[in-house]
């Protein structure tokens, strides 16, 4: 008798380096009033706001390259779409900001592109990340992330078009803040947006 798993793609969970995650804070402080306001499809009076992130992109894009090179040699094949006639880079788009405050949340959603990731950096009260996919029979499974102030710095890199929501919290007046980010393939020639 053989046992045999279907070929999935998972997320990774790491600790971002100490000095990038105290210059990442740091703006996330400021950013709110002085970065540019991010408007999405998400956008609503209950929904986080969400500003651009633009003084440690670079830095962060750097960090987030070679995370995109530990998840392919786990879970090769994620990147390959096989839609395009020819291989193309991959692109940083522009890291944003999330300011999530008492009773807002982020709804159940994708992103663009091929690989997303979220970098928690203040959690003021315990609060929940979580994942939704389904499995080969059709049922809707949950991957809960529960977040504490010891996560703070962490990341989680995952497939965009998983699904995932930010669970409001109720508890205090401070403000939840995270950073997300995404890459596609780049055939604009230029492996970094601009903005």
């Amino acid at each position: 008798m053989k046992f045999k798993n279907f070929t999935n793609f998972g997320f990774i969970i790491d600790k971002i380096p100490k000095k990038l995650f105290n210059s990442l804070k740091e703006e996330c402080k400021y950013g709110e009033k002085n970065n540019p306001e991010l408007i999405t499809g998400l956008t609503n009076k209950d929904v986080a706001k969400h500003r651009n992130l633009v003084n440690n992109k670079e830095l962060l894009w750097k960090y987030i390259d070679s995370l995109m090179l530990k998840y392919n040699d786990v879970f090769p094949g994620a990147q390959d779409v096989k839609v395009l006639t020819n291989d193309l880079p991959f692109r940083f788009g522009v890291p944003w900001i999330n300011y999530q405050r008492k009773g807002e949340y982020v709804p159940n959603h994708t992103h663009d592109g091929i690989f997303s990731y979220s970098i928690w950096v203040n959690i003021p009260s315990p609060c929940i990340f979580e994942f939704t996919y389904t499995n080969v029979i059709g049922n809707i499974q949950q991957a809960k992330i529960n977040l504490t102030k010891k996560d703070e710095g962490k990341i989680v890199f995952f497939p965009s078009k998983l699904p995932h929501i930010a669970y409001p919290f109720n508890d205090t007046n401070d403000v939840r803040m995270s950073i997300s980010g995404n890459i596609s393939f780049d055939s604009s020639n230029s492996n970094y947006e601009k903005n």
